[in-house]
Formats: structure tokens, sequence, C-alpha cells
């Protein structure tokens, strides 16, 4: 096995004196710009998915809040002010959902851009 592992090396060090420093510089920084845009981009995904999970939690809180004032009403008038109650948080959830989902999904646009730039090495710094 090791023998091969010394083939390997060999050739790769004489497939590297083949090719100019520069060339070799310039595919690293390539590689590390891509590398940090899939950083980038799993850091985003990640958002999502604490968004999602924040949302279905408030969610299921909602409901659990509702269904005990629904359990409670004594009358019609108070049904229909738990309904008004609960209508009015659940837009305001879906308002805030909205607002993650488009803030997140610019975070992305903006990682995925920089994977198509002709300078990607350089887009870092945007």
């Amino acid at each position: 096995m090791a023998q091969t592992d010394s083939n390997l090396d060999s050739a790769a060090l004489s497939a590297a004196a083949l090719v100019h420093p520069e060339i070799i510089g310039f595919a690293r920084k390539r590689m590390e710009a891509l590398l940090d845009v899939q950083k980038e981009f799993m850091q985003t995904l990640e958002g999502f998915n604490r968004d999602l999970f924040s949302h279905a939690k408030a969610e299921a809180e909602l409901v659990s809040e509702f269904m005990g004032k629904l359990t409670s009403v004594r009358s019609l008038p108070d049904a229909t002010t738990a309904y008004h109650e609960w209508a009015s948080r659940e837009m305001e959830l879906l308002a805030q959902d909205g607002r993650n989902m488009f803030a997140n999904g610019e975070r992305l646009l903006q990682v995925s851009r920089r994977l198509f730039t002709t300078n990607g090495a350089n887009g870092a710094a945007n």
C-alpha cells in the first residue's frame, strides 16, 4: 500500500511541475472562493430551516391558545372575538414568515450570483 501512495505522490509532483505556478495560484483562489460560497449557501439554508421551525412552533402555540379559548367560550360574540384574535395573530405570523422568506431568498440569490461572476475569487469582498 505504501508503494501506491508513493506512486500517487510522485505522479502529483510531476503533474505539478508541468503546471505554471500562476495557474495553480489562480485555481487555489477559485477553489477557496467556491468553498466560501458553499459555506454561505449552507448558512442560508440553515437560516431557512430555523425560520421554518420557528414558524411551526409559533403556529402550534397559536392553535393551542385558540383551542383553549374556544373551549371556554360561553357565547357567540366571545367565539367571534376569539376567532378575530386568532386571525389577526395568524396574519402577523404569515407576514413575518413572508419577510423571513424574502430576506433569506435575497441572500440566497446574492450568494448564488457570486458563483457566476467572472471574478468570483474577488467576489468575496462584495
